[in-house]
């Protein structure tokens, strides 16, 4: 077999897909997209706001509001975030603002405080007021993303008075958004000056109090407990362009809120162990950017469920409803391969609603041995609507081999401990319903992959900075703190370029045939692979690698058709993903997504963007983005699913199905650890191997095993040194060899004149990164 660059045969067989699948268009089509199709892809982005709102409180049961007349409170009230800024931004030439929606449902408002809000919380102090790009570059540029709220002196007590007068209820809406090339700071996600003014004048004055947190990342919400008057507290993250249409129906009980946390909310955001290794460091000889993963495996709820309960305000998987649900296990198996549980729920309360059904398991744990969080998501499923009384049978199947930890310092395998193994039936992380034990006699070390069988071993030595690991045996003498970083060797000779392709070993290229054979007739018999791809001149092997800009580069001698691709998780925009005429259905941001704990729903968000992309012209989309949070000060937590790599690869696959289903190809992104967005651009990230491939790497995995997802887009930050486009062990060694990916890898947006050269076109050919978007 001749050696061959990854390029060719990664596009052609991403290529191929579509061929069969008929959905190449590649620019025929002016980018206008059917009414029609928004009709029903807009009920699709409003039922997944229905699911994936959080009631997080609801003191002696307030809402849903009794009457219809309400005060509302903020400039996010007149001004609301529906979008993030950057790829995930929402373009839309009629939006559905909350007063909109509040109209539609029939609920009355002050409309002297909205008068107030409009005219001193100008457009421009908030993103995407016109949705267009030039507004999307202007605020990436400005790297806003949080509002500046009206000057509380302006609520007069005449104001005040007013609006007592008009109803006993009011509402405070609290916005941030998140800003591609930027992080949130801390400060950020606590109420300013101003915003503490107000809570305090509103929180005065009425007795109920409704907060909506309209927002991409979990804040800091402690203060709401500071306030007898605040009886409920509804997060409903960033809604999309239809989303507040439910969350107006929430608000009068038209809809059950069923939605429960993906991420775990803590008091404050110095309590999570990432805020202090996450950022901006410098080596010590000031000749680079780095960050060190020193919390190790202890992401979100594997941290606070293993060693600081008591500084969560809202757990992992939480949420309310407005009726009450009993979870029963009516069975349960193990054979040695999957463990099954049999699960009843039922409607106990007087409202119809939905309830998530949650498994966990519990490992044991050896002090000094493998890192283990106490708790882990191994499963989980969503009921449908259930009448009052009504209950439903739930049956969910996880691998065995799901529990098992990554042992890096020993074995370079996964290893399933001996001892007992507790499987937890949970309200959330932390209320649970009850579990039962399955217990393994001996190790089992799973020394190969469950899907290729290629051998597993250690690929990311050069990852690990050997820092101190934040461990479950030493949780004080181990918690992270700064430190300073000499520049390891590999560092300084990451980008040097490998040898040259001996003369012997070069590929043929330029090859003529009696009869040109064409993809096609690839199609039909796929014994004609290597001599189509001989055919190919080094010219244009050259520009299928590099001309990558919102497309793949067609070859129309050999019927290899152009594609057009487009950008951003919450919408297909059409033409070129960056100056289009038209655009699909904005969804919710993924954070909300994830938080309807519905994979059903996730495949129909796909299946409606296959369905756009298809009538636009679109064929390749930059999407789903998998991305951890591992800190809430992450600038695009909103484009990214959750805190868990479980909850997030399951919710992308079902995306990723939906979107095959109708001939779409998907590139999920950004692999991989592009978890902030500080120093991306060639940002070296140090992490051991064991969290690389439990937290980091599993959520794209998933995806690649589960739905056969043809794409990936490589990440800009290094690993250990290493640029993730120019990075062999990741993407091939992992991706291609480990994992059995058989699709095309596409860099993050490169450009030399923004970002420097490391993204080399060559580096990226040698390691396996197909083409380069610029």
């Amino acid at each position: 077999m001749k050696k061959r660059i990854s390029i060719l045969v990664s596009l052609i067989l991403a290529a191929s897909l579509l061929f069969s699948a008929g959905g190449i268009t590649a620019f025929s089509t002016s980018g206008k997209i059917s009414r029609d199709i928004i009709a029903v892809t807009g009920g699709i982005a409003e039922r997944i706001e229905s699911e994936g709102a959080v009631l997080l409180k609801n003191e002696d049961g307030f809402l849903p509001i009794k009457g219809t007349k309400i005060n509302v409170f903020g400039v996010c009230s007149a001004f609301p975030y529906i979008g993030g800024t950057g790829s995930g931004c929402t373009t839309s030439d009629d939006p559905v603002w909350f007063y909109d929606a509040l109209d539609e449902k029939g609920i009355e408002y002050n409309s002297e405080l909205r008068g107030l809000y409009e005219k001193n919380g100008g457009r421009s102090d908030l993103p995407y007021v016109d949705h267009t790009i030039v507004n999307n570059l202007i605020n990436i540029a400005l790297l806003r993303n949080a509002p500046d709220e009206m000057n509380p002196s302006k609520l007069t007590q005449k104001i005040i008075d007013n609006a007592v007068s008009f109803s006993d209820t009011a509402v405070i809406i609290i916005g941030r958004t998140g800003t591609e090339g930027g992080d949130l700071k801390k400060e950020m996600l606590r109420p300013d000056d101003k915003e503490k003014a107000m809570i305090d004048k509103v929180c005065s004055a009425f007795d109920n109090v409704i907060v909506i947190f309209n927002t991409g990342n979990v804040v800091e919400m402690g203060w709401t407990d500071e306030y007898d008057s605040i009886k409920a507290v509804l997060e409903v993250w960033i809604p999309g362009e239809f989303g507040f249409r439910s969350v107006a129906d929430i608000l009068t009980g038209a809809v059950n809120p069923s939605g429960r946390l993906c991420d775990t909310i803590a008091y404050s955001i110095d309590d999570y162990p990432s805020t202090e290794c996450f950022g901006s460091y410098e080596f010590s000889d000031g000749s680079g950017n780095y960050v060190e993963y020193k919390d190790g495996i202890y992401v979100g709820y594997r941290y606070f469920e293993t060693m600081a309960k008591d500084k969560v305000q809202y757990p992992f998987g939480y949420g309310l409803s407005y009726t009450t649900f009993t979870q029963s296990i009516t069975g349960h198996t193990e054979d040695g391969e999957n463990i099954t549980l049999n699960v009843n729920v039922t409607n106990t309360g007087e409202a119809a609603g939905k309830d998530t059904v949650q498994v966990y398991y519990s490992a044991p744990y050896t002090p000094g041995g493998i890192e283990k969080s106490a708790i882990c998501l191994a499963a989980f499923d969503k009921t449908p609507l259930l009448a009052p009384g009504e209950s439903c049978a739930i049956e969910i199947t996880f691998p065995v081999r799901d529990m098992a930890s990554y042992d890096y310092l020993g074995r370079e395998a996964y290893v399933l401990e001996k001892g007992d193994y507790e499987i937890i039936l949970g309200k959330n992380v932390r209320e649970h319903y009850e579990s039962f034990t399955v217990t393994f006699d001996e190790d089992i070390v799973y020394k190969t992959d469950a899907v290729t069988g290629t051998e597993i071993k250690n690929l990311f030595g050069f990852a690990d900075s050997k820092c101190a690991y934040l461990s479950r045996n030493d949780p004080q003498g181990t918690f992270p703190v700064e430190s300073e970083l000499k520049k390891p060797e590999t560092v300084k000779t990451a980008d040097e370029y490998p040898e040259p392709v001996k003369e012997g070993e070069k590929p043929v290229t330029g090859a003529k045939y009696d009869k040109t054979i064409t993809l096609a007739d690839v199609a039909q018999d796929d014994t004609l692979w290597e001599k189509f791809l001989d055919q190919f001149t080094l010219d244009e092997l050259i520009k299928m690698a590099v001309h990558g800009g919102y497309q793949t580069y067609g070859i129309e001698r050999l019927g290899v058709p152009q594609t057009m691709d487009d950008d951003g998780p919450l919408s297909v925009k059409g033409r070129n993903g960056t100056v289009f005429s038209d655009s699909g259905t904005a969804y919710p941001c993924e954070v909300c997504v994830a938080c309807t704990w519905n994979t059903d729903l996730a495949r129909e968000m796909g299946e409606g963007a296959g369905t756009e992309a298809a009538d636009m012209g679109v064929d390749v989309w930059y999407a789903p983005a998998v991305n951890i949070h591992r800190s809430p000060l992450g600038g695009r937590n909103y484009e990214y699913y959750s805190e868990d790599p479980l909850i997030s690869g399951k919710i992308a696959a079902a995306v990723v199905n939906g979107c095959k289903s109708k001939g779409l190809v998907t590139t999920i992104k950004h692999f991989a650890l592009n978890d902030q967005e500080t120093h991306r651009n060639g940002g070296n990230i140090f992490c051991n191997e064991q969290a690389m491939r439990e937290i980091y790497l599993r959520a794209f995995e998933i995806p690649v095993k589960e739905a056969g997802t043809m794409g990936m887009m490589s990440a800009y930050n290094r690993i250990g040194g290493y640029w993730c486009g120019g990075c062999s062990p990741l993407l091939n060694g992992l991706l291609r060899d480990e994992w059995g990916f058989g699709g095309f890898v596409v860099s993050d947006y490169s450009s030399n004149l923004f970002f420097g050269t490391y993204m080399s076109p060559v580096l990226a050919v040698y390691n396996g990164n197909d083409v380069l978007l610029n």
